[in-house]
């Protein structure tokens, strides 16, 4: 017997990023450490159709969020749609779910790392 896990909908993942783009540009920590970092990042849930979003940070700033995927990525998150939305609310350790396999990324390490940092300083509210 299988267990279905939980899902979101594609306006659910959509409104917890948005939602955790306005947390990453209040956080002091997160602003200071990443403040010469560029990246483009597309999101991708596995289990949802059309949830599929671009991410810019520039210079420790994240942009608004757009929905599909455009231009071509610098890193590129994905995993399912409740456990993406758990980090973007903040209800998840980003780092246990990368540990775990829950999402997977795909692009430099140095993005990943700055990505996790930031993950962590919302998740932890600073």
């Amino acid at each position: 017997m299988s267990q279905e896990q939980e899902k979101v909908s594609a306006e659910e993942l959509e409104t917890a990023l948005r939602e955790y783009v306005d947390r990453a540009n209040v956080s002091p920590r997160a602003r200071k450490t990443l403040l010469s970092w560029t990246c483009r990042i597309h999101i991708q849930a596995n289990d949802i159709e059309d949830a599929a979003f671009t991410y810019v940070v520039e210079k420790g700033e994240s942009q608004p969020i757009s929905v599909g995927l455009i231009g071509v990525p610098d890193l590129i998150v994905r995993g399912q749609s409740f456990d993406l939305a758990e980090i973007f609310w903040g209800d998840a350790n980003p780092v246990s779910n990368y540990m775990q396999g829950a999402i997977k990324t795909q692009g430099r390490a140095e993005d990943v790392m700055r990505l996790d940092a930031m993950a962590m300083f919302i998740f932890l509210n600073q």
